[in-house]
């Protein structure tokens, strides 16, 4: 058995639902974090010099989380203004 297909008739489509990124900044700022400093202690630990292949590879590890880390950072206050200039807004 078939059942008819309910329509709304009654006032405007309800808005989307919006996606919260906080999971997205926080797991950006974490892991940038953690790449970041595992790489400048894996280069710490294998300063002596050997294995000058595995310090380039670290040194970029450790930049390349710094770099997110920040992005992160960077992506959490442009969210944070723009939830308050629109909570604003829409208190007008």
């Amino acid at each position: 058995m078939t059942l008819p297909p309910t329509f709304r008739t009654v006032g405007p489509p309800p808005p989307p639902v919006r996606k919260s990124r906080l999971v997205a900044i926080v797991l950006t700022i974490f892991c940038g974090a953690l790449l970041a400093g595992g790489s400048c202690f894996g280069l710490a630990i294998n300063f002596d010099g050997h294995g000058k292949t595995i310090n380039t590879l670290l040194v970029c590890g450790m930049i390349a989380g710094a770099v997110a880390f920040l992005a992160g950072i960077i992506w959490a206050i442009v969210a944070i203004v723009l939830h308050i200039l629109r909570s604003r807004s829409q208190q007008l």
